[in-house]
């Protein structure tokens, strides 16, 4: 019985070891048992079902499990999120596009000067997140509202670079002078800096220090 399991579904990944010394036929009656509590008292009292049997088997003195894992305040099942409020295909297509621009433009420069650094995988691994927050969650500054407080991750510069080039805001020049302020016809900061480029950044966030304690500071006041 040692290595014996069982399953009360068709799936293979729900078989679970069964403890030593039980039955699979009793576990398995319990469980069934606990499937009728479930489709009776409906989807939303189902967690007080396990609640008070967790209850019940502590009142009993029965050792649990400790688990630190434990939901986010804002965690919802999938039943109920919404619907993509906008057009993935589209905005996958985009991405796309800024993620390669990103990369190029850090390959072109390093091809002119050796050693200028980067940082290509940054961006490319956050794209998706910054992509959602561009399109759905980030407010910019207007007559009615002073506009969101967002501290963009330094090394991801390239991608809001490359982002800002696809909106029109940034010449192929300046994309082509990536961490060459002083070349002809301007270029990119390396990193996000109001005093380098006070028309695009509103915040510092490199070195990684300035971030927190700008963060600190804003909140403070």
């Amino acid at each position: 019985m040692d290595n014996e399991t069982y399953t009360h579904t068709d799936s293979p990944s729900d078989v679970i070891s069964v403890p030593h010394g039980l039955e699979d036929t009793q576990i398995q009656e319990w469980l069934e048992s606990l499937d009728s509590c479930w489709s009776r008292a409906g989807r939303k009292w189902r967690p007080e079902i396990l609640e008070r049997l967790r209850a019940h088997a502590t009142v009993a003195g029965i050792d649990l499990p400790f688990s630190a894992n434990t939901p986010y305040a804002n965690t919802i099942p999938a039943r109920l999120e919404p619907l993509f409020p906008g057009d993935q295909q589209l905005e996958r297509r985009i991405k796309s596009l800024i993620r390669w621009n990103a990369l190029a433009m850090v390959v072109r420069a390093n091809r002119v000067e050796h050693n200028i650094g980067g940082h290509i995988s940054t961006y490319a691994s956050a794209a998706t997140l910054y992509e959602v927050g561009f399109n759905h969650f980030f407010r910019g500054r207007s007559e009615e509202f002073e506009g969101d407080t967002v501290y963009f991750q330094g090394h991801a510069a390239p991608g809001i670079y490359a982002r800002a080039f696809l909106e029109g805001r940034i010449s192929p020049q300046k994309l082509e002078n990536f961490r060459r302020e002083l070349k002809t016809g301007g270029g990119l900061s390396s990193y996000p800096h109001p005093w380098l480029m006070p028309d695009f950044w509103e915040y510092p966030t490199v070195s990684m220090g300035l971030s927190p304690l700008m963060a600190i500071l804003s909140g403070a006041v």
